[in-house]
């Protein structure tokens, strides 16, 4: 990403933050970044666009951070524990982005941007699932859904003290703190033999539904297409990939529009997507509309 669209992307974030989305004007982030409106425009189709730039660019370098922490390295306890405050410590550095969600968070912007925010909450809740699998074994199994969602509302709770009042904690103990806090959660109800709040069969339900509530998995390969494109058009790649990547999709567009479209074109065609991780959600829904071996 080029350092202008940096300067648009931070800039839009703070005022996101102090004003809220709706009351912010593209002018008013091109005075802010120090450029013209018209150069905003280059960059970016729309305020919407703007917004959902913001959302995909904190989420890669949350992502980046992780990997570069080496969690693989650590013992199941300390890999959790570290995934904890390698997220606080973003979290502390991008204050705004944290508090523009806790702003609009009640606001449904538009449909491709709340798919973006569910997919990255799944994404965290999964992680948080498996990490916690890993470090109390199969054990854990009946009750991992409560123990998700009890060490997420502990963790956002701290967090929202951190971001909001400006609470002055102490970041590397607090995981360690919340850590204890779990094991004596999971002690109880395992001692106990406490039955499950929320049954594995019932989070399933409701993590599934979440995760394909009109999203692109439903749709149909054209409509898939379509957003695949206008994706394909915000990504930070060259012009000669992008031009690449666009012809492949108008390929398939007219490939899909006949009654009887050719899967092996298809389970072909999609090679070209492999490398943009950005396209993986949409390359699955594609081969799951078409019924494609894959």
């Amino acid at each position: 990403m080029n350092e202008k669209k940096k300067v648009i992307l931070e800039t839009a974030m703070q005022l996101f933050a102090k004003k809220g989305f709706h009351s912010t004007s593209i002018q008013e982030i091109a005075n802010e970044s120090g450029i013209s409106k018209g150069a905003v425009y280059l960059h970016f189709q729309s305020k919407d666009d703007v917004l959902y730039s913001i959302f995909a660019y904190y989420y890669e370098k949350l992502k980046k951070k992780i990997s570069e922490a080496k969690l693989d390295s650590f013992t199941p306890e300390e890999r959790l524990e570290k995934l904890l405050y390698v997220q606080a410590q973003e979290i502390l550095h991008h204050k705004e982005f944290i508090i523009m969600q806790f702003r609009e968070q009640a606001i449904s912007m538009n449909k491709e941007i709340d798919d973006l925010i569910l997919k990255i909450r799944m994404e965290s809740l999964e992680t948080l699932a498996s990490s916690i699998q890993d470090l109390y074994g199969d054990r854990i199994t009946p009750i991992l859904p409560d123990c998700v969602l009890l060490l997420d509302g502990m963790y956002s709770s701290y967090i929202k003290l951190i971001v909001l009042q400006n609470a002055d904690l102490d970041l590397e103990y607090l995981p360690r703190f919340i850590l204890s806090r779990l094991n004596d959660m999971v002690s109880g109800m395992l001692e106990n033999n406490t039955a499950p709040f929320l049954s594995l069969d019932h989070a399933s339900t409701i993590f599934q539904n979440m995760s394909h509530s009109d999203g692109c998995e439903r749709k149909s390969p054209s409509h898939i297409l379509n957003e695949m494109a206008t994706l394909i058009n915000r990504m930070n790649i060259q012009d000669n990939q992008r031009k690449e990547l666009l012809e492949t999709i108008q390929f398939l567009k007219k490939e899909v529009s006949d009654p009887n479209p050719r899967r092996f074109i298809f389970k072909g065609m999609l090679h070209q997507f492999e490398g943009f991780s950005e396209l993986d959600l949409y390359k699955t829904a594609l081969i799951d509309a078409l019924e494609l071996d894959q």
